[in-house]
């Protein structure tokens, strides 16, 4: 507590001397609420914007970003419990979203151990979403391996008002929100609330979760902005086991079975599995300008996570984060170059406080004995220098590098029996470095090409310091920090403001890249490092625009992920060598295409395409998913009402998964044993789960 106190004052007399002394010190580049960033030189962004968002129903992520190129989401551990990859990069995670950064306007989302959750994204509280593709840890630290993830919210002059939706639909789903938002002469404010329901479209799936997210913006003068930040999410969620391939077969929406400690294989339903979760973020953001080319920041939030979870056992885990930022951004000449030029300190540190009960399997979630106790903290500091220089109209150059030291420290006890304990420490210190170097040119409006060089990093979790190859407690501290070192050439453009495209070629040397696994039922996940990996792919993304509200967009990704070097320890002295198989998790062709027309005095609508190929299970290749093509359709029609109390009136009619297909939408990666067989690889493997059939949902938004 100490240490959270004197770094909070460090960080505040940081602040106020940079604004009484205009001494020049930087993190990001002020970004005024709900707008976009300007899209940093040599940078592969997508964009999802409003237009997107309110034409639709917009229950979670998927349905927003499955439209940009390079990234994908897979269903995880809840109804909007999303993991998100970028390159490939998070493809790995069985629940929640790794490797990638997640910030809402410019917030931290994710919490010092690299965690984030999708769960506290209501898409309907969103302005647009910002995606920074490739490796990312000059600018955005630790965990940054496949980029950043930017949610802004609407604001007060835009929505004007007050908001109210509604959406119903099949499997039980309702979803209802309001926004209410205002701007004044030095005051803006957007609230924002919604309570969604429903029953799930697998068995034992039904949930509740109601979101606030309110934002602040006071203007004491002009040239300084105060922004207060409040996200609170309550989830409360059945959750369904994932299937062998033999059971997904015999009936896709089973439950499953839940593998309980002390008690065997047993239904979901008397396993009680679920989540009864809370996530609450507050924050504020002091930015000052001095002059035209200077301004100032310094942030501060504070993030609670308290999870509550049944399954093979029962979880407590509250997770108390701190982060703090403080930065300059200085616009000058260097040696008659025209630049922009930042520097910046940051400081975050999360507390682990975790207890695991026996699940007396009663169909109640009833607590047992004590069966294992985690003390630790995260702790992460370090500093960013970044210069975009200007050497000429066509030609624009970034220079960047992030230091950061990062401290891991706990201990976790185990019970075996009734006076048995086991316990592991774990202290680990890892100092990390990530260069950037990139090159814009930019000869037209059609054309603007980039090159970049950069690096990303993360480093392991607690829970993969002290968990083995077994699936139990143990140590496992000579885990590495994984690196990712990526190269890519890309260009953007607009012709004839008819046309909109991007592509990108990426090619990504990774060192000591996290493996993760499920040793079977009832066991933990457990993690190694695989030595040398390739990741290289192509994403183009095309938007046509012809006139009389048309429109037609597409978006294509190829990933080719490879292990260049892994050795997999199936038993003592068993090891199969891996290099050459496919990196699994990753979906090799990812298509989306989109044919439609603007709701511009008549109704709109659109008719959609998503292919996703299969990919690989297990690192011996020997198990996949099956590939999938999903048809989805809307129907949307704005009525604007000029003079009267209501303004507005939109609605919106959706069908996805047009022909009832039955597919894999997601499936974890599981580990591989000596005795594998076919007949084993079918019926011992608890990955997969279903995604939803035919479902309809349709409702009205109204504005005041």
């Amino acid at each position: 507590m100490r240490e959270r106190i004197a770094w909070s004052v460090v960080f505040l007399a940081l602040g106020g001397r940079a604004a009484a002394g205009q001494e020049v010190m930087t993190v990001e580049p002020v970004v005024v609420l709900g707008e976009a960033e300007q899209a940093p030189a040599a940078r592969s962004i997508s964009r999802v914007e409003r237009r997107d968002i309110e034409t639709t129903d917009s229950f979670s992520l998927k349905e927003l970003l499955d439209s940009t190129p390079g990234v994908f989401l897979k269903q995880s551990n809840g109804p909007r419990d999303m993991s998100i990859s970028i390159r490939g990069s998070g493809a790995k995670t069985s629940f929640a979203v790794r490797n990638i950064k997640m910030y809402e306007d410019w917030f931290p989302l994710t919490q010092s151990d690299g965690l984030s959750r999708t769960d506290l994204n209501d898409p309907n509280a969103y302005e647009g979403i910002d995606v920074f593709r490739g490796p990312s840890s000059a600018m955005y630290d630790n965990y940054a391996l496949g980029g950043a993830v930017n949610f802004r919210s609407r604001r007060g002059r835009d929505i004007d008002g007050f908001d109210l939706g509604t959406a119903a639909g099949s499997y039980g789903y309702q979803n209802h929100y309001a926004h209410a938002g205002r701007a004044y002469d030095r005051f803006e404010y957007a609230a924002f609330a919604s309570l969604v329901r429903g029953d799930g479209h697998i068995n034992h799936a039904g949930y509740t979760t109601v979101t606030q997210d309110l934002t602040a913006v006071f203007t004491p003068d002009e040239s300084r902005t105060i922004t207060l930040k409040f996200l609170n999410n309550d989830l409360k969620s059945q959750h369904p086991a994932r299937l062998t391939k033999m059971d997904f077969n015999n009936d896709s929406r089973s439950a499953g079975n839940t593998f309980v400690t002390g008690v065997g294989s047993v239904p979901t339903q008397r396993a009680a599995q679920g989540r009864e979760d809370r996530r609450t973020i507050a924050g504020a953001r002091y930015e000052q300008r001095f002059g035209s080319g200077t301004k100032v920041r310094a942030l501060g939030a504070y993030d609670v996570k308290d999870i509550n979870q049944t399954g093979g056992t029962i979880g407590d885990n509250v997770n108390p984060d701190f982060h703090h930022y403080a930065d300059v951004t200085h616009e000058a000449d260097v040696l008659g170059v025209k630049g922009t030029h930042y520097a910046g300190a940051f400081f975050n540190y999360m507390e682990q406080e975790a207890n695991s009960y026996r699940n007396l399997a009663d169909s109640k979630g009833t607590r047992g004995a004590l069966q294992s106790q985690t003390r630790g903290y995260h702790r992460n500091y370090g500093a960013r220098l970044r210069s975009e220089l200007r050497f000429s109209e066509l030609w624009t150059g970034v220079l960047a590098l992030g230091v950061e030291h990062s401290k891991v420290k706990a201990n976790v006890q185990s019970r075996a029996a009734a006076e048995s304990y086991s316990r592991v420490d774990v202290d680990r210190s890892f100092f990390n470095a990530a260069p950037e170097a990139g090159l814009t040119f930019e000869p037209w409006k059609s054309l603007k090409a980039r090159a970049r060089l950069g690096m990303g990093y993360g480093i392991p979790g607690i829970s993969q310091l002290t968990t083995t190859a077994d699936g139990l407690s143990g140590n496992n501290a000579s885990l590495k920090t994984q690196r990712n070192l990526g190269m890519e050439v890309g260009a953007s453009g607009n012709v004839l403001d008819m046309l909109s495209y991007d592509a990108a070629l990426y090619y990504e040397f990774f060192y000591d890249e996290f493996v993760t696994q499920s040793p079977g039922a009832g066991l933990s996940n457990f993690t190694a490092n695989a030595p040398r990996s390739e990741h290289r792919g192509v994403e183009l993304w095309l938007e046509a625009r012809p006139g009389f509200g048309l429109f037609c967009n597409g978006a294509w990704t190829f990933n080719d992920h490879v292990y260049r070097s892994f050795d997999e320890v199936l038993g003592p002295g068993d090891v199969r060598d891996r290099a050459g198989n496919r990196i699994p998790g990753v979906e090799r062709h990812v298509v989306n295409f989109r044919l439609g027309r603007e709701a511009k005095g008549l109704p709109g609508g659109w008719l959609e395409l998503n292919h996703v190929a299969s990919f690989q299970v297990n690192n011996s290749n020997t198990l996949t998913t099956e590939p999938y093509a999903l048809l989805n359709a809307n129907l949307n029609y704005s009525l604007e009402l000029p003079g009267s109390f209501l303004k507005k009136l939109s609605f919106f009619f959706d069908v996805r998964n047009l022909l009832d297909l039955t597919y894999q939408a997601s499936a974890v990666t599981v580990a591989d044993a000596a005795a594998d067989t076919a007949a084993t690889l079918l019926t011992g493997k608890t990955a997969f789960l279903a995604g939803p059939g035919r479902q309809f949902s349709g409702g009205l938004k109204a504005h005041f």
